[in-house]
């Protein structure tokens, strides 16, 4: 009598039954992670480095005490470039939303400068999206490799199912096939230590890299908070009550004269 498979299961059988299967599926994981690393790294990380030094060369040169002043004249230009409109217009969007974000909150202090209710480190909270994209791809790539590896066992038990249900060959046969099965369902462990082995390669170029993005962004920040008057919401409400109270002195002076 010889067990019958579903069409599933025999069809996993038969692309998961050879060793060499699951060799070659733990190259492929391993060489789609280098890939992607490579990949990544010509089309968002380094051109947001670019990025981000061409904006801080822009107001590298407003210094001292005119900073905000100078910042304030020149707005309109620095705009057009902060917002990724100028050169080839194709700024890293985590770039350009962030600078809208910080704009929007941007208030003029007649014509002496801006004041502002927020950090450009909150504003610009995204740029590390590179990095984060290769700690996504991290846990991708583990959960692949554990898929083929239970993949991999079903096809081996349901052939050692197969073999056991046939009975052919006495028992030296049957040990033969059932230690053959066995040697193949242990290949396919290989496909989650490369799934592994490709997720900590990820995670430490991804760490690399945001340690990167943190040290270009830090002296854009320390710059751009430079040419603004940071005015948070409990320093207006501050300013507001020491107002009312001149006011409400004054008032009671005049009632008493």
């Amino acid at each position: 009598m010889t067990a019958k498979l579903d069409p599933v299961t025999g069809l996993v059988v038969t692309l998961f039954g050879s060793p060499g299967v699951a060799l070659v599926m733990a190259g492929g994981i391993l060489l789609f992670g280098i890939g992607l690393i490579v990949y990544s790294g010509f089309t968002e990380y380094r051109p947001l480095l670019t990025e981000i030094r061409d904006r801080w060369n822009l107001l590298a040169g407003f210094q001292g005490s005119q900073a905000r002043k100078a910042f304030h004249d020149q707005f309109a230009k620095l705009d057009i470039r902060f917002s990724g409109t100028a050169y080839n217009g194709k700024a890293p969007a985590a770039l350009v939303l962030g600078w809208a974000n910080y704009r929007s909150l941007l208030v003029d202090n007649e014509g002496t400068g801006f004041l502002t209710s927020i950090r450009a480190a909150e504003a610009f909270d995204r740029l590390d999206e590179p990095a984060r994209a290769l700690e996504w791809w991290a846990n991708i790539l583990v959960a692949v490799g554990l898929v083929v590896t239970f993949l991999g066992i079903v096809a081996a038990l349901s052939e050692a199912t197969a073999a056991m249900a046939s009975g052919k060959g006495g028992g030296d046969a049957m040990q033969s096939a059932l230690m053959g099965l066995l040697a193949i369902a242990a290949t396919k462990f290989w496909t989650s230590i490369a799934g592994v082995l490709a997720s900590i390669i990820l995670r430490v170029v991804a760490r690399f890299r945001r340690k990167s993005i943190e040290s270009v962004e830090a002296s854009l920040f320390v710059t751009l908070d430079g040419c603004v008057t940071f005015m948070p919401p409990e320093k207006v409400s501050l300013e507001q009550l020491k107002s009312l109270k001149r006011l409400e002195i004054a008032l009671a002076s005049s009632k008493a004269a």
